[in-house]
C-alpha cells in the first residue's frame, strides 16, 4: 500500500472529478446484481465515493495492471462500511481527461490477489 498522503492525494483527484464529471460504472454482471440485490442507486454509489477516507484503502493506488490502460488510468482498492456491510470498490481515475470509472462494485469477502 502507499503512504497516506499519496491516497489522500489520489482521494482529492477522485472527488473533484466525480464532483464535476460524475463517473462511469463499469457495465458488469456482478455489480449489477450486488447493486441492485442491496437497493443501491448511481446515487448513493456517488454518496459512497465520495465519502471514502484513506484508511478505507487497502490496495493502490498504481497503474492499471492491464497494459491498454496502464499509461492513462490509476487503480485503487477500496472498503468501506456501507450500512453495516463492508463494500469493495475498485476505483480508476485518469488526469488527463479529468475521468473516473467506478470498476467494481459488491461485498468486500477479504483481499484478492488476481483481478477479475
Amino acid at each position: 500500500m502507499r503512504p497516506t498522503a499519496f491516497i489522500k492525494l489520489y482521494l482529492r483527484q477522485l472527488k473533484e472529478f466525480v464532483e464535476k464529471n460524475s463517473f462511469i460504472l463499469v457495465d458488469r454482471e456482478a455489480t449489477r446484481q450486488f447493486m441492485a440485490s442491496r437497493g443501491i442507486s448511481m446515487g448513493m454509489l456517488t454518496d459512497v465515493i465520495l465519502s471514502l477516507k484513506p484508511e478505507d484503502c487497502f490496495d493502490g493506488p498504481e497503474a492499471d495492471r492491464d497494459p491498454k490502460y496502464a499509461k492513462e488510468w490509476t487503480v485503487a482498492e477500496f472498503a468501506p462500511d456501507y450500512h453495516g456491510e463492508t463494500l469493495y470498490l475498485k476505483m480508476s481515475i485518469r488526469i488527463d481527461a479529468e475521468r473516473v470509472k467506478c470498476l467494481s462494485v459488491k461485498a468486500y469477502i477479504g483481499r484478492r490477489d488476481a483481478d477479475e
